[in-house]
């Protein structure tokens, strides 16, 4: 499988580091904060992962930004939602929104490295059924 590029939206530089750690050599993952999401100054991705902090949930529109990125990279693009102290309705959001799964926290690594090792996954699903389906037009 190829490397595969993902893109984190956090405010966070130790969840930042943990998701670095996670990933490894293997994949190439790219840091953004919201305030550079708000300003249209990120890089195209094959995967995205949203880090919603309580604070950031409370915000007006907060979830519109996985229909943001959705347009922008493609509807097909894989999210993951790492949802702290969001609320169950906040969780359905983030759903309804587009994004693919979501973590309540990172506590567990093993569980967030399998999250996202299942989007990586998802992504190559993906990209090989539409080329298949472009060959055969």
């Amino acid at each position: 499988m190829d490397s595969v590029k993902i893109l984190l939206f956090s405010d966070d530089e130790k969840l930042y580091n943990i998701t670095e750690r996670i990933i490894g050599k293997k994949h190439q993952l790219k840091w953004c904060t919201y305030q550079q999401l708000e300003s249209n100054r990120y890089p195209t991705a094959d995967v995205v992962i949203f880090h919603f902090t309580k604070e950031i949930i409370e915000r007006e529109g907060t979830f519109a930004a996985i229909i943001k990125i959705k347009g922008s990279l493609g509807h097909l693009t894989p999210i993951l939602a790492i949802s702290e102290g969001g609320s169950i309705q906040d969780i359905f959001s983030i759903l309804k929104a587009g994004a693919y799964d979501y973590i309540e926290t990172i506590d567990n690594t093993r569980k967030y490295k399998k999250k996202i090792e299942n989007l990586i996954l998802w992504n190559w699903y993906i990209k090989k059924h539409t080329s298949a389906k472009k060959r055969q037009c």
